[in-house]
């Protein structure tokens, strides 16, 4: 069993810009010289220690779009080392691995995947099933979020049941755009599992928040064809790591 299962998730750089291996290989330096991978958006960088947890809301887009909600995330992959070849052509042949077990401590977990297809139309499943989570969502907000005075900011303690109808309607606002919404991933079924468009071939985890580490904790580090040589010399703290040309 153990082709199927991997104990470390694998993070690339280069999704942007897949065959510019000069750019891809500096950014993974980077990442690697100030030990965070971090989210995009405001506050992301290393010198806001695990950066801001924060979800925002554009309802100009939609779940099916996976634009709707924007959360400070950032994106592992659960493709064991082997068989990371179809993932590299989407990225780049640069990225480094962490124990999944560390990564799941910080809350890394999978995408909740749904499956698009012709047929939906009609049907109460895939996309309809996204149209209608998405316009609950929406009339959610219209006729009692908004209608309702937000409760004073106050430390929330994890557990605890909210102690009012107005921390109760907050608390499942907040928690339904946070930990649901933001692990929806749709992906069009009809596509081949070796098509670069298909997303659940890429068995994608996401946690919130920046995610530091210190060389010791990285499993693989792994760069393009010619590069491994040129990263012993260049980057010294990781000697004792494994490195892997693709």
């Amino acid at each position: 069993m153990d082709r199927y299962f991997s104990d470390e998730l694998f993070h690339f750089v280069g999704r942007s810009r897949p065959g510019d291996h000069e750019h891809n290989y500096r950014v993974l330096k980077k990442i690697l010289s100030e030990g965070c991978i971090a989210h995009k958006g405001p506050e992301a960088g290393s010198n806001s220690g695990w950066g801001v947890t924060s979800v925002r809301v554009d309802w100009s887009k939609t779940l099916v779009s996976q634009e709707l909600i924007d959360p400070t995330i950032i994106c592992v992959c659960d493709i064991p080392l082997e068989h990371l070849g179809m993932h590299l052509e989407k990225y780049s042949p640069f990225g480094l691995s962490l124990s999944k077990q560390l990564l799941i401590k910080h809350g890394a977990r999978p995408v909740f995947y749904v499956p698009l297809s012709t047929s939906d139309k009609g049907s109460p499943f895939g996309q309809q099933m996204l149209l209608n989570v998405d316009q609950a969502y929406r009339g959610f907000h219209e006729h009692v979020v908004r209608r309702t005075e937000r409760p004073r900011s106050r430390i929330h303690v994890i557990g605890s049941r909210p102690k009012s109808a107005k921390d109760a309607i907050a608390a499942v606002d907040a928690i339904l755009a946070k930990d649901f919404l933001a692990f929806i991933k749709p992906f069009d079924s009809a596509l081949g599992p070796d098509h670069q468009d298909n997303y659940y071939a890429e068995r994608e985890w996401r946690k919130y928040g920046n995610q530091l580490f210190k060389p010791q904790d990285v499993r693989h580090i792994v760069v393009g064809h010619g590069y491994r040589r040129r990263f012993r010399r260049e980057m010294p703290a990781f000697a004792a790591t494994k490195v892997v040309e693709k």
